[in-house]
């Protein structure tokens, strides 16, 4: 399988944002090994094209700062399946800061 590139970009009012997820290069769900985006909020990685990748946002390295909802509560994985050419774009409403 062809490895593809992938951007995950993140809206969302924090300082710095971190990418962590179920794959190798997005830290298997290790918060400390998470990516930090650049500063427009973009990650950008290659995934095994056909992968299927489930992620979360965090504020910190630290999954006590992970996303929340616009109420504080929790909210599902991310997911996509990499093809060539994909950009994932979400927003994220709040931080369990």
């Amino acid at each position: 399988m062809a490895n593809v590139n992938v951007k995950i970009k993140v809206n969302a009012c924090a300082d710095k944002l971190y990418v962590c997820g179920s794959t190798k290069n997005l830290g298997e769900w290790d918060a400390k090994k998470a990516i930090e985006a650049n500063k427009d909020g973009v990650v950008s990685k290659l995934f095994a094209e056909g992968e299927t990748v489930e992620f979360k946002v965090l504020a910190d390295k630290n999954w006590n700062n992970v996303e929340k909802g616009a109420f504080g509560e929790e909210v599902a994985n991310h997911t996509f399946v990499a093809k060539k050419g994909l950009t994932v774009e979400i927003s994220v409403e709040n931080f369990n800061k």
